[in-house]
């Protein structure tokens, strides 16, 4: 099967925001208790991720379809500054207690990046088109892209349930540099008790 690797482009903005909230709605969800389409909403009303252009986003396709999607930082990447919905509006849409637990949830998956490190925030695959090397030919990518930019390191931090994803990793030569351990509250909104800190140098 042909998976071809491509810079976000705006056109393919709303399979990246569906295939995306496949898994940041696992996230969400402990905060808000709301479905995945009311998450999906916030991040589109938010501007969450920014849609004219977005430098942190590449995606895997198939046969047209996104099946795949990565997203990265590294210092000087370029996103356009796409205006949400103003504070009153999502207040009275949502409620403000919704969107300070949300804002809070993001804040705990804040990363301090480095100026030689690419950092990979999530790679989310859909769900048909798993197991079928969609995540591996993502990760190549962006490490080739990290070596084109001449990064030292590639890094991404994983949860402990995460079982298939850490063991990629590891196969991938990443090696863990760290753990976060999470409070009881941590645990019960993630299902996890900590987080690998894990680097690939390159």
């Amino acid at each position: 099967m042909d998976i071809s690797i491509s810079a976000y482009h705006k056109k393919d903005y709303d399979q990246v925001l569906d295939v995306t909230m496949s898994l940041w709605h696992l996230k969400m969800k402990p905060y808000t208790k709301k479905s995945l389409s009311f998450n999906k909403h916030i991040i589109d009303d938010t501007k969450t991720i920014a849609k004219t252009m977005n430098e942190g986003i590449y995606v895997a396709k198939i046969n047209k379809n996104v099946a795949g999607v990565i997203h990265i930082h590294f210092q000087g990447k370029k996103v356009s500054q796409d205006k949400g919905l103003n504070v009153c509006t999502l207040i009275f849409k949502y409620g403000l207690f919704k969107l300070l637990k949300v804002r809070k949830m993001s804040q705990l998956f804040d990363v301090d990046v480095k100026k030689d490190e690419l950092h990979i925030h999530g790679i989310a695959v859909d769900n048909r088109y798993r197991k079928k090397g969609v995540a591996t030919k993502l990760i190549h990518y962006v490490i080739k892209l990290a070596r084109e930019k001449q990064l030292k390191k590639v890094t991404l931090d994983v949860l402990d349930i995460n079982i298939n994803a850490y063991r990629l990793y590891l196969a991938l030569n990443f090696k863990v540099t760290g753990k976060t351990v999470f409070n009881k509250k941590e645990q019960k909104a993630f299902k996890a008790y900590e987080q690998y800190h894990m680097t690939l140098h390159i």
